[in-house]
């Protein structure tokens, strides 16, 4: 059976690299190293061993993925022929070696035995560098994957890959949406290397500006924010465990409901201020409410923070198929459509239909809902004429109620006409549920106006006569 010995190198220092491994590069005699750059190869040269650099398809490739998955083709088939072969890797072949992780894979599909054998990772030699972050967790993250740089603002984060300059102001354009321009970086190049070390903390703006950074350069970044995500679940399981707030431990999840609505419209009263800075409140507020309902859920073995989570994801991931997949779609309408039908099949009815009516919704956006369901099978009128005569309609009928005076039938009918209003604002495309919000808060503006008209005049509004009311409503109405 062919064999692929994958050794690890170590970060530098010709001296990390094991016994075991050092052995194995000695006795095998296919050696193949993913990079000649690296200084660890000097304990090679000093032994004499005959290795071969895989530096060639760096070069010839258009991308970094494209490398990786040519040299694990390499590496599978130099083994299929040779059977017994070594890849060699700096640092640890377990840790940040996307190379390794495809030869594994391969390896397995090929029925090739792997061996690893590792060495300290550049981890270790960074982290020694770092000391006062002893026991503090680092994250790794690799700058050729920079949608990821932004993922963990409240961690220790080290960025690797940032091999030269452009690499790294790539990294800090990256990052400077996130963490301030002030925000002190550390690179240490050269760690664990018995010379050559530099290590020089500098402003994010200034990262890219060092004149020394190459491929042994790893650049470390303290938090930006002092809380984040886990920190939050953790304060909250401490609110509802056995020594934390009375108040939270009582809660479930009927009683938090009207808190849930409150912060909602909390939420939806900051967008219409336009204040970010409330907006920014009212949303860690609504989040609290989903953390709340998720600590319940996972007390009582229902599901956790992290279920919620991970749940939203895969709904977005299975709705955007044109994004996420291979199915291609031009305009908003077509998304739109495509999402009801990727929806209606998640969608498990007990009544065999394919009109859903959400009782828990305000009435507005209970009817604005159920008519675009409607609307999207084609049961509509062609054009917003039909919803105006139909408003007409409505009224009329509405009028002839009233002069019945038969309340059930007024109610019946008023009912109708406000479905039909409705209808109108889903043809005029207005939302009809903030329509009648920003009306109303007109109307609370103008009121709060003729009051204080009214309190300089003396005697408050019940004092003043119907036209005195009136001349003041239209002064608010002139001031807008």
């Amino acid at each position: 059976m062919s064999k692929i010995y994958i050794v690890g190198l170590g970060p530098g220092d010709p001296q990390a690299l094991t016994l075991r491994g050092l052995k194995t590069l000695r006795r095998v005699k296919h050696v193949y190293v993913r990079t000649g750059r690296h200084p660890g190869l000097k304990i090679l040269d000093r032994h004499r061993i005959n290795y071969k650099t895989l530096d060639r398809f760096y070069e010839k490739s258009g991308s970094f993925e494209q490398t990786y998955r040519k040299i694990a083709f390499f590496i599978v088939n130099a083994a299929h022929i040779n059977k017994e072969v070594v890849y060699a890797v700096p640092g640890s072949p377990m840790f940040a070696e996307k190379t390794v992780e495809l030869i594994l894979k391969k390896a397995r599909a090929a029925g090739i035995q792997c061996k690893v054998l590792p060495s300290p990772s550049f981890v270790d030699a960074v982290a020694a560098e770092i000391a006062p972050l002893s026991g503090e967790e680092l994250i790794v993250l690799d700058a050729l994957e920079q949608d990821k740089l932004q993922d963990y603002p409240d961690r220790h984060i080290l960025v690797i890959q940032a091999y030269n300059r452009q690499a790294a102001s790539r990294v800090k354009l990256a990052l400077s949406g996130l963490y301030p321009d002030n925000h002190p970086v550390t690179a240490i190049r050269g760690a664990g290397l018995p010379s050559g070390k530099r290590i020089v903390t500098v402003p994010l703006y200034k990262m890219d500006r060092l004149p020394f950074i190459d491929h042994l350069t790893t650049f470390y970044l303290p938090p930006v924010f002092a809380h984040g995500p886990a920190a939050l679940l953790h304060v909250m399981d401490r609110l509802r465990g056995e020594d934390g707030c009375p108040w939270d431990r009582e809660q479930d999840h009927k009683t938090l409901r009207p808190y849930l609505l409150e912060e909602a419209y909390e939420v939806l009263g900051a967008i219409d201020s336009s204040s970010m800075d409330d907006l920014c409140e009212e949303l860690g507020d609504l989040l609290l409410q989903v953390v709340f309902h998720s600590q319940i859920a996972r007390e009582n073995g229902n599901f956790t923070f992290y279920d919620v989570v991970n749940g939203i994801t895969e709904k977005l991931l299975r709705r955007h198929p044109h994004v996420f997949d291979s199915p291609v779609v031009k305009t908003a309408d077509e998304v739109i459509s495509t999402w009801q039908i990727i929806k209606k099949g998640e969608k498990k009815k007990k009544a065999n239909t394919m009109f859903t009516l959400e009782n828990y919704l305000p009435a507005l956006l209970r009817a604005q809902k159920l008519q675009r369901q409607a609307s999207s099978v084609g049961f509509d009128w062609p054009d917003a004429k039909g919803a105006w005569d139909k408003l007409a309609e409505e009224l009329k009928e509405l009028k002839d109620a009233y002069k019945q005076q038969v309340q059930a039938r007024i109610e019946e009918e008023l009912g109708d006409l406000l479905f039909s209003i409705v209808n109108v604002a889903r043809f005029l495309q207005v939302d009809a549920e903030q329509a009648l919000a920003r009306s109303t808060a007109k109307f609370y503006q103008r009121l709060c106006y003729v009051e204080e008209r009214a309190v300089e005049e003396g005697g408050g509004m019940a004092g003043q006569t119907l036209s005195k009311l009136d001349e003041w409503w239209e002064e608010a109405k002139n001031k807008g």
